[in-house]
């Protein structure tokens, strides 16, 4: 039986009854408006389910609730599992961390040992929505900006989480990801 995705209602109440800060609220709505933007750019080319990209979207962030680690994004998919979320969201939010983590990264950054790469289109639209900016972000209309920008976050993030190799494997996949998206755009 297939589980119904929640409304952006419902899935926003969520939100808010997990996220009090008000930035990381802000964070997860822009992040969800530059994913829907991102997923009409690609729809012209490809089948994306948008209301997953939505959701999952606004959602990416529920774990840190409790962490701010990288397992934010496991911890956001325990809770989501708890209110009975379809597993395509459960992935969305699991897997939107840096560029994802094999099986292998996982264990070396403290996640369980199994794949954390995102490998649906939705899935890895919300993981390069959330590297480019912390809110919105005009270039987000202008694909050929968007591996400048992705480098800007993973300036910072590198200070955060260091230049370990799972780290950085992570971040490379996540700029494959999106020039992967920027050449799909581009195709006439």
């Amino acid at each position: 039986m297939t589980v119904p995705i929640p409304t952006f209602q419902k899935a926003q109440a969520l939100l808010r009854q997990y996220i009090e800060d008000d930035e990381i609220q802000k964070h997860c709505e822009a992040t969800q408006r530059k994913s829907l933007q991102i997923a009409r750019l690609l729809s012209v080319k490809i089948t994306v389910n948008l209301e997953q990209v939505g959701v999952g979207a606004l959602l990416h962030d529920i774990g840190r609730a409790r962490t701010h680690d990288v397992s934010h994004g496991y911890v956001g998919g325990q809770i989501l599992e708890l209110y009975e979320y379809p597993p395509a969201i459960v992935k969305i939010v699991e897997r939107h961390v840096l560029g994802g983590f094999t099986a292998d990264e996982a264990v070396l950054v403290g996640l369980p040992e199994r794949n954390f790469v995102p490998e649906s289109w939705e899935e890895k639209i919300v993981c390069v929505a959330d590297k480019l900016g912390i809110y919105d972000w005009e270039g987000i209309t202008q694909p050929e900006s968007w591996l400048e920008k992705m480098e800007d976050r993973f300036s910072e993030l590198r200070k955060r989480y260091g230049m370990s190799e799972p780290y950085l494997r992570s971040m490379e996949r996540a700029k494959h990801f999106a020039t992967a998206m920027v050449r799909l755009i581009a195709l006439k």
